[in-house]
């Protein structure tokens, strides 16, 4: 199935409504989530807007599907917070934060081990911080956008720790391995702002979301990283691609998520087939074939 076309994701984007919605769910609070699905585009203009106090969001880019990524001005330096996938969008974020300040950029946060190879348009010998499966996982990696050697994380953190970097104040979290086990969460307590990386996409229906086994990832913890986002002092939420999200609309997409896992899981216990189970959810096709079939095995699995 050709799901990455340089428009809209027709199959997905401007549908109707499922018939049922999510217990809790108004029909209003879905109409905004399936509007900022709509909204997406795999290419689009970089615009860098203002978050907060000191922290901008650089949507778009120059390359096909740039991942959202922001930055935050410190005392002395500046901080990116997740990479683009091409030099050359990094390239044009920088250009950007040139008209902000003159501050060098002296750290960069990487959210997940793909998707990163924007990473090369920073200056050499910077602060590169990760999660600790996420070094491992680009050391690795023999993908198409592979990290230079020299931009491998020199920083690695856990699940929880609490950091400040020239005078900024962030949270780094993994609250369970989701769309991989490599994903981190960059919590701004001051700015009330959060990075969601993967844990967070709007490039897929109401009730799917990018899952990969294969790299550690899983359903349970997908619904976990997004049962911890909300419990977070945080009005703005940023994924790793599409429009940000307010907490009511991550609250609706949690709920559309865990609603089908709930009737995957019931089925599953009725002895259905995933031919069958696939045959009854409702709604649009899923961007990626396999999403029924990830909620299938690891319900499956336990």
């Amino acid at each position: 199935m050709a799901w990455r076309a340089e428009d809209q994701n027709e199959d997905l984007q401007h549908v109707p409504l499922p018939a049922e919605l999510p217990k809790g769910v108004s029909v209003a609070q879905a109409q905004k989530l399936q509007g900022i699905v709509d909204e997406f585009r795999f290419l689009e203009p970089l615009v860098v807007s203002k978050l907060g106090d000191d922290l901008y969001l650089a949507k778009g880019g120059a390359d096909n599907n740039a991942p959202n990524a922001g930055f935050v001005v410190g005392l002395t330096g500046v901080i990116f917070v997740n990479n683009k996938n091409s030099v050359n969008a990094q390239k044009a974020v920088l250009a950007e934060i040139a008209k902000i300040t003159p501050n060098p950029v002296i750290a960069t946060i990487v959210l997940h081990s793909d998707h990163e190879s924007g990473i090369a348009a920073l200056p050499a010998g910077l602060t590169i911080i990760a999660h600790q499966n996420a070094k491992r996982r680009m050391e690795e990696s023999t993908a198409r956008d592979k990290v230079p050697p020299a931009y491998f994380p020199t920083r690695t953190v856990g699940n929880d720790e609490t950091t400040t970097i020239d005078g900024v104040r962030i949270r780094l979290l993994q609250f369970a391995p989701g769309a991989t086990d490599s994903d981190l969460i960059a919590y701004f307590p001051d700015q009330k702002v959060a990075f969601a990386s993967s844990a967070l996409v709007m490039n897929f229906p109401l009730a799917s979301t990018v899952i990969h086994p294969e790299i550690g990832g899983s359903v349970r913890g997908w619904i976990e990283n997004a049962t911890g986002l909300l419990a977070l002092d945080a009005n703005t939420y940023v994924p790793d691609h599409g429009g940000v999200l307010t907490k009511d609309d991550l609250r609706t997409k949690l709920a559309f998520v865990q609603d089908r896992w709930n009737k995957v899981k019931a089925m599953v216990a009725q002895g259905k087939s995933l031919e069958e189970i696939k045959a009854a959810m409702p709604g649009p096709p899923d961007r990626d074939s396999t999403t029924i079939e990830n909620f299938y095995t690891e319900v499956k699995s336990k």
